[in-house]
């Protein structure tokens, strides 16, 4: 797809077998954003077929050769799919020349009528909020008018829903960076006539129909993130349901910047109890013992309760339950039966074959507590007051290992994506005996 690069692994397999993966298309950079960043998707129809492809999440305002940081981007992708078929994928998106080390504090939105809106201003994107004289009033057709905040009067000015802008009714272009070609402007670029705040968004898509198609974009920041805070993103891999009185409930981590005292960064739990129509949101608590929690996944254990194994500072994966849906959650305490390089991505899923009469728990991270490498798949019973026995641990390499996600195939046997090189993806696929044994599929 007219990239070298990549990273940022997400897996998922679907209803019917179908297994979808995600990464970040990085072009001919391995950097985060600020920079060229967009969303590639990867379909097979069974995970060991022919894979096919398509670019969900796609900025144009630079060139794709070009390493460029003033770029729009996206950025880390996690995928779920609910028990009615719906897929969704959420995404950190970023304004031209917005990453995790220039992003600023606030929404990016203003309530005009008890109704979030994105505040828009002239010119490049800034992060000088008291420039933001507009907003995006209210879609009708598939058009928003450009709304003046003294007044709330319309503009001659509108964007569609993919936050082009429109002058009178024609679309408004600018001159592609890196080429001639002329591109329609959009809020998110840099020398659109109206730009939006330069802080992080979260950037959620749906597909009713196994990812043939996909809804329009929804930012959906305004509903989760508060004014005070700055960086809230995605912690990439995979989402997860659970029933809440007898109804599902759509779960994603994020993570934001820490508030505490001494912390760097902690998990944020969002979820939905209408289909992905509206997100609140569950903050945890680190604590001081394990430095700080960031990136992670959710996993559903026997009676109800979630857990989330997360990033950290420590020399072990960290974790945390839930006992009422993800609404509130214990303090994070370290896993002293996995020693790992705790300040990287690691994976977690249920596996839906018991052994030894116990439900089943897999994760993969970099087990070398110094650095990114010696990855491994481990295999965990849940026993009672669901203590984990942790009663294989994989050797996957002796070398880098960075972020990893997993997924069950439809025929038990589990796929891995990973990272083994700086900016590059490898798949593979192990089978799992009645006993807990990995080894490499061979088919």
């Amino acid at each position: 797809m007219g990239s070298q690069t990549y990273r940022i692994p997400a897996i998922y397999t679907l209803h019917d077998g179908t297994v979808l993966a995600a990464a970040d298309m990085r072009y001919n950079h391995g950097a985060d954003s600020p920079n060229n960043i967009d969303t590639l998707l990867a379909f097979s129809d069974d995970g060991y077929s022919e894979w096919r492809f398509n670019v969900v999440n796609y900025f144009d305002d630079y060139v794709d050769t070009v390493t460029a940081k003033a770029s729009a981007s996206f950025i880390d992708t996690a995928i779920v799919q609910t028990e009615k078929g719906r897929i969704f994928i959420l995404t950190d998106l970023w304004t031209s020349d917005g990453g995790y080390m220039t992003c600023k504090k606030g929404t990016g939105f203003v309530t005009v009528n008890g109704k979030e809106h994105l505040l828009l201003t002239t010119g490049s994107c800034s992060d000088k909020i008291g420039t933001f004289r507009y907003y995006i009033g209210d879609y009708k057709d598939g058009f928003a008018p450009v709304m003046r905040l003294t007044d709330n009067t319309a503009t001659e000015y509108s964007v569609d829903e993919d936050f082009c802008i429109y002058k009178n009714n024609e679309a408004l272009y600018q001159k592609q960076e890196g080429s001639d070609k002329q591109i329609k402007q959009n809020v998110y670029y840099d020398k659109s006539y109206f730009s939006a705040y330069r802080t992080c968004y979260l950037w959620l898509r749906y597909s009713d129909d196994n990812g043939k198609t996909w809804s329009k974009p929804m930012n959906i920041s305004s509903q989760i993130k508060k004014k005070s805070e700055g960086f809230v993103g995605v912690g990439p891999g995979r989402g997860a349901t659970v029933k809440v009185n007898g109804k599902e409930r759509i779960l994603f981590t994020l993570y934001r910047n820490g508030l505490i005292k001494g912390s760097s960064e902690e998990v944020v739990v969002i979820y939905s109890d209408d289909n992905g129509k509206t997100w609140h949101r569950a903050d945890t608590k680190h604590g001081f013992g394990v430095g700080k929690t960031s990136e992670s996944q959710i996993v559903n254990l026997p009676d109800g309760k979630l857990r989330i194994y997360a990033r950290n500072k420590g020399n072990y994966i960290s974790f945390s339950d839930s006992t009422d849906g993800g609404e509130t959650w214990t303090k994070f305490i370290h896993d002293k039966n996995l020693p790992a390089y705790g300040n990287c991505m690691s994976s977690f899923i249920n596996y839906s074959r018991k052994i030894k009469g116990k439900n089943v728990i897999i994760g993969s991270f970099p087990s070398d507590i110094k650095k990114r490498a010696n990855g491994i798949i481990a295999v965990g019973l849940v026993g009672e007051n669901n203590k984990v026995d942790w009663i294989n641990k994989y050797k996957v390499n002796e070398e880098f290992f960075a972020y990893s996600c997993l997924t069950e195939l439809k025929d038990g046997n589990i796929a891995f994506l990973y990272e083994d090189k700086a900016a590059n993806i490898t798949y593979k696929i192990y089978s799992l005996s009645d006993d807990g044994d990995i080894t490499p599929f061979k088919g």
